[in-house]
């Protein structure tokens, strides 16, 4: 296990034999939160740690916003997430590489209890997410879900998010960091878990590790976010085919969500048309599929949150699911049919 104190900051240095972190925090167009994101990282006691924010080409005040603070401060040009995160990784002088999102707060003991998350060959440890908006419906059903997906999701793991997680930066240069042709924040986490545990490294999760997040209020931005989850999805599934199923955390229902939302959409549009009862019977068997894949979910959101919220979740997820499907099909087209961008 790596040795980890409290302590308050921390320096560059390291002394007494605590591991120095580097907190690499990517930030595009981020000023409204970046702040609180930077103090909590900067709050951490765990003794030793250096903040690196990488502006991926912002044009509002993210820049300033980070100057304000003491932490390290590099501009690049808008590149995307994976490459923002991969410089920060290069300059970073810590022999554990940590990452959270300009809108994620991590809690005091973050980094503490990732940390203690490393065994001998671990070389990632990842935590989860707590809520910095619940007032907002469509924020405390995302959050909701995650944290159903969570409960049974430690110890030794297939995926970690990028946003509350540390590599060991040698394993982690020697995998070559996030493949930056993943130009936005989708699948890119995916992709560097499944190349740690294919040469050999052990991935680990610890639900003491927490991130307060500002999740998506919006249900058509939301929407269209998840589109490019979809099509983005399908490049991973390219370069992984053998992780196609679906891993620990997003399982098999998440793979057939969206291709069956769509035959269900397109069988209902299409029934007008057809005059036959086994259509009919197509029909309910394609619904009856679709609904028991969230139908845990269902139940324990509307058991936690009430029955109006169940309701809304299950909305939330169907046209989630639609707006995943038309992105996979884009992606099944670009990936798998033309064959690009998939070495």
């Amino acid at each position: 296990m790596i040795a980890a104190q409290g302590g308050g900051r921390g320096s560059c240095g390291e002394s007494g034999g605590i591991v120095l972190v580097s907190i690499i925090v990517p930030a595009y167009n981020a000023s409204k939160t970046l702040g609180e994101c930077i103090q909590a990282c900067l709050d951490q006691t765990h003794a030793s740690t250096e903040v690196i924010v990488i502006d991926d080409g912002s044009t509002d005040d993210t820049g300033a916003v980070a100057q304000s603070f003491p932490v390290s401060y590099i501009h690049q040009e808008n590149r995307g997430p994976a490459a923002a995160r991969n410089h920060g990784a290069r300059v970073a002088f810590g022999k554990i590489v940590a990452f959270t999102d300009a809108d994620c707060v991590p809690d005091p003991d973050w980094i503490e209890n990732l940390l203690r998350g490393f065994e001998e060959g671990t070389v990632a440890v990842g935590g989860t997410y707590g809520i910095r908006n619940e007032s907002r419906l469509l924020a405390r059903l995302v959050h909701e879900e995650i944290v159903l997906r969570h409960k049974n999701f430690s110890g030794t793991v297939d995926f970690l998010g990028s946003f509350n997680v540390a590599y060991q930066k040698e394993a982690f240069e020697k995998a070559g960091g996030f493949d930056e042709s993943f130009p936005i924040a989708s699948a890119e986490d995916n992709d560097l878990a499944y190349r740690l545990q294919d040469a050999g490294g052990e991935l680990r999760f610890t639900p003491d590790a927490r991130v307060a997040h500002y999740h998506p209020t919006k249900l058509w931005p939301y929407l269209r976010t998840q589109l490019q989850h979809g099509y983005w999805r399908m490049k991973l599934y390219a370069k992984h085919p053998r992780r196609s199923n679906g891993d620990r955390y997003a399982g098999l229902g998440d793979f057939l969500g969206p291709p069956l939302s769509l035959l269900l959409l397109a069988s209902l549009v299409a029934l007008p048309l057809i005059d036959q009862s086994y259509f009919i019977i197509a029909i309910v068997l394609f619904a009856l599929s679709y609904g028991a894949l969230t139908a845990k979910f269902d139940r324990n959101i509307a058991r936690r949150l009430g029955t109006v919220s169940g309701i809304a979740f299950r909305s939330m997820t169907i046209l989630r699911d639609l707006a995943r499907g038309i992105g996979l099909i884009g992606g099944v087209w670009t990936f798998f049919v033309m064959r690009k961008g998939t070495v």
